[in-house]
């Protein structure tokens, strides 16, 4: 298994924010300095596609990193614009089962080091289809014989 990362999906997100900010100054120094006679209706061409970022503060991006390790898979996860990183390790000895959940994510029970199940849910809709079924395909090879619960 190759490393698996989605961080030049999310960078593209992530400078498409920066492009859209620039696009909304530029109206908004064209609009009150350079020309203010024009009409306040330009001012919606600055704000139209806010509607279209609208989805994304529900489903934020998350930069993922998967991988492979001599027993298991190492998952890095970090929000876009955050300095917080979590880390989850899955092998053979701690990972128990999938939890149902919703088509933004993973459920995985894995087991901390007080052999207590612990519920991770790990966010794959930033990932791109192929890096995502070689994630599932590594999960099923640490463990084949995971139940849902």
């Amino acid at each position: 298994m190759k490393q698996i990362s989605n961080k030049g999906k999310v960078n593209r997100f992530k400078y498409l924010l920066y492009f859209y900010l620039l696009f909304v100054v530029f109206i908004f120094v064209y609009k009150y300095i350079i020309r203010p006679d024009l009409p306040s209706l330009i001012l919606l061409v600055g704000f139209a596609p806010v509607f279209g970022f609208l989805s994304s503060l529900v489903n934020w991006p998350l930069y993922v990193t998967a991988i492979e390790t001599e027993n298991g898979v190492a998952i890095n996860t970090k929000k876009l614009f955050s300095k917080k990183e979590n880390s989850i390790l899955v092998t053979k000895y701690n990972f128990d089962s999938y939890y149902e959940t919703d088509h933004l994510h993973i459920g995985l029970n894995l087991l901390d080091k007080d052999d207590k199940l612990q519920k991770h849910k790990l966010r794959i809709s930033w990932l791109r289809i192929k890096d995502l079924r070689a994630l599932e395909e590594k999960l099923r090879e640490i463990n084949p014989y995971a139940p849902v619960k």
